[in-house]
């Protein structure tokens, strides 16, 4: 669209009829020439004015259309690319700023971090704007937080809010924030120009949402499911500042695996580390603490664009709880440089075994095998209901059953939070009494006597079958083969879900099954915990078995060594034996929201600050380490995006992006004042004029006079050349 920024200039054009007007009233000089004979002289004349009539047209053109020229020059044509507005006047805009809060905008370039960079700029939007034009900002992280949620045309309010913001520690998801930012223009009353400014650092994750949404419309043509609608992306304006490194170079620690998973007193603890790497291939050092005191430091050469990975052991750790850290060296981004984790160190795993004396004490010689052992602890099973499972890492049930409905749901509870739950059957329980415990592998359905010839029976430990959950791994000596002899056992209905038979008695008869239930595990053998069904507790097999059965069901249980941040986390997978009483604070002092969702299923709200969350218990002396909160590496994978993809994923119509603040500027310029075409007028002026010399002066030249034409042969004749 041609608008004019200086249209009083217009009228000037009124002096291209002056060329007109002297060409008009310009008077001939006529020649007079005493010759008796005029014929020659008025043919001669006709000719001559002929071409002066033709030549005083072309002149008169060139002088028309260089003042036409000079007058369009000092009007200041602009050519604007907006839809709105008129031929004098700039229209009023709605404006929405988008500023991309993920950690990696604190990447630091020679100007300082890329976040800074974003502020100032929209700060510039914001200065030019008009006082009439309004303004709201949205900061894009894990989700949309509106700063100014409503347009306003308060400037400096929103400019000094902008300048107060700081990055969080998170990834972004910029269609959802943009979406929401649409919406609230949308609101707005008026008829008016709207535009949306992102201010990001280039990388291609903030995008992510976008390239998914424009695969999910080219499969499902027709399915509008996107939250930018297609009008919203033809009729609104988009600039993007993509003011982030054009070859970024980072190095991070992205993941830490920790060998066993369960670990004891006396247990080395193996690292498995993985260093992410963007940009060309180089060598660098990954050094490894504990409780503050290095470690470990090994060098590593990364590959470009990838992961690498590499291992450290780390041996001598304390029963407790272990602050860890792995970290790479500085590089421009700082905050990815360092990754934190937990290492939780047990002396020993606290069993309680329930059932009556001569059902246990097969079972409690081979957990306890010295008498101060305190890790053991035996109670009848009627005192379930009064003792807190949530102390013990596992629960033996030897001849326990019937149970009161308060015990068995109590164990059900402990089972789903990450507790290992192993039932031995006896003779005090009929069928019916296993009825009311949900959580077992399989419903047994009655006993059966082995004849004494058949008493003898190798056990067969099932190979796990795929996506089976549960499993059991006992590794056995060479050629050994274990035997036993069996009185009575226990049969079964079917497996329940998640469950499976792990071990068998002779053919395919089951001798102890696993069930996979929440975080826990349950294990139930079909033969007593004592000597009358059969000679299993007197085998060598059994004390391996029993402690393989804890260590797998706690390893299973326990809680990863870090966390990503997020929000809506089950208590249970997070903290160790949570109470409602404890008090969980985050890194920065505030304490930790946890919700309870109903029948006592505890969540964490939101996890927004890395670092070492601690656990304040009743009557303990001081806080423990109890998380390790990292940010999602997935944000340090810096792939810068070009402006052609991103015109592919957003499908945005009228879609500008710039580098660097100062081309911004200039591209905002050309949009709402547009492109400035005085320069082009007065250089079409200047060939005009030059072009008009040239014209006249060579009219000059070659015009002759009638009697010039005129020429006398040898016979006396006037003739005309």
């Amino acid at each position: 669209m041609l608008v004019f920024a200086n249209p009083m200039f217009l009228w000037a054009l009124t002096a291209a009829a002056i060329p007109l007007m002297l060409h008009m009233f310009q008077r001939r000089k006529t020649v007079v020439t005493p010759f008796p004979t005029l014929r020659f002289l008025k043919a001669a004349q006709k000719r001559s004015s002929s071409r002066i009539k033709f030549e005083n047209f072309i002149l008169w053109l060139l002088r028309t259309l260089l003042l036409l020229m000079i007058g369009f020059a000092f009007a200041l044509p602009v050519l604007r690319t907006t839809s709105g507005g008129s031929w004098l006047t700039r229209t009023r805009r709605d404006v929405a700023i988008v500023l991309d809060a993920s950690y990696s905008m604190n990447y630091e370039l020679d100007r300082g971090k890329v976040w800074d960079i974003c502020k100032e700029a929209a700060a510039g939007v914001i200065e030019g704007l008009l006082s009439g034009d309004r303004v709201c900002v949205y900061v894009a992280g894990d989700t949309p937080v509106p700063v100014i949620e409503k347009p306003t045309t308060e400037h400096a309010t929103v400019t000094q809010a902008i300048r107060a913001l700081t990055c969080q520690p998170s990834s972004s998801k910029l269609d959802e924030t943009v979406a929401l930012a649409l919406r609230s223009l949308e609101q707005q009353e008026g008829r008016r120009e709207r535009e949306i400014y992102i201010m990001t650092d280039g990388q291609a994750v903030p995008w992510q949402g976008f390239r998914e949404a424009a695969k999910k419309e080219e499969k499902a043509a027709g399915d509008d499911k996107a939250k930018i609608s297609r009008e919203q992306r033809d009729k609104v304006s988009f600039f993007a500042l993509l003011a982030g490194a054009q070859q970024p170079d980072n190095a991070c620690p992205s993941d830490v695996k920790v060998t066993p998973t369960l670990l004891l007193a006396g247990q080395s603890a193996r690292l498995n580390v993985r260093v992410g790497r963007t940009g060309p291939a180089k060598q660098i050092t990954v050094a490894v603490e504990v409780d503050g005191q290095e470690r470990g430091r090994r060098g590593i050469t990364t590959e470009a664009d990838t992961e690498s990975s590499l291992e450290f052991a780390i041996g001598g750790l304390e029963p407790g709880v272990h602050v860890a850290k792995i970290s790479t060296p500085q590089d421009a981004l700082p905050v990815d440089d360092e990754f934190l984790f937990l290492l939780r160190v047990r002396k020993q795993l606290p069993v309680l075994i329930a059932g009556p004396q001569e059902a246990t004490r097969y079972l409690k010689a081979a957990l306890a095998p010295g008498a101060a052992d305190d890790s053991v602890k035996q109670i009848d099973a009627a005192e379930l209901a009064t003792v807190d499972l949530r102390d013990y890492q596992a629960l033996f049930l030897c001849d326990a059953f019937p149970l009161p409905g308060q015990s068995t749901l109590r164990i059900e509870e402990y089972a789903k939070t990450g507790g290992v739950v192993i039932v031995f059957p006896g003779d005090r329980a009929d069928i019916a009494a296993y009825a009311e415990m949900k959580i077992l592998p399989a419903q047994p359905k009655g006993t059966e006597e082995v004849p004494v010839e058949q008493a003898a029976r190798q056990l067969k430990r099932i190979p796990n079958q795929k996506d089976q959950v549960v499993n059991f791994n006992l590794s056995l000596p060479p050629g050994t083969v274990p035997t036993v002899a069996l009185k009575r056992v226990l049969t079964f209905g079917e497996l329940q879900e998640n469950a499976a038979v792990l071990v068998t008695a002779g053919d395919g008869v089951p001798f102890m099954t696993g069930r996979a239930v929440g975080r826990g595990r349950v294990f139930m053998f079909s033969i007593a915990a004592n000597r009358d069904w059969s000679t299993f507790p007197l085998t060598a097999f059994f004390v391996p078995v029993v402690h393989q059965l804890i260590r797998q069901g706690a390893g299973a249980s326990v809680q990863p060594p870090h966390l990503v941040q997020g929000s809506n986390i089950p208590v249970n997978e997070a903290i160790p034996n949570y109470r409602e009483d404890d008090v969980i604070s985050a890194p920065s002092g505030a304490q930790l929201s946890i919700k309870d969702n109903g029948n006592r299923t505890f969540f964490i709200e939101n996890l927004t600050e890395p670092g070492i969350y601690t656990r304040a218990k009743a009557g303990a002396a001081q806080p423990e380490p109890v998380m390790a909160v990292n940010t999602d590496r997935f944000e340090s994978r810096l792939a810068p995006v070009t402006p052609q993809e991103l015109t592919e994923w957003t499908g945005f119509k009228k879609f500008l992006t710039a580098k660097d603040p100062e081309e911004l500027k200039r591209l905002i310029d050309e949009y709402r004042n547009g492109r400035s075409l005085a320069e082009i007028f007065l250089w079409i002026a200047l060939l005009l004029s030059l072009l008009e010399w040239w014209v006249a002066n060579r009219a000059l030249r070659t015009r002759t006079g009638a009697t010039e034409k005129l020429t006398v042969d040898l016979a006396g004749k006037v003739i005309t050349s």
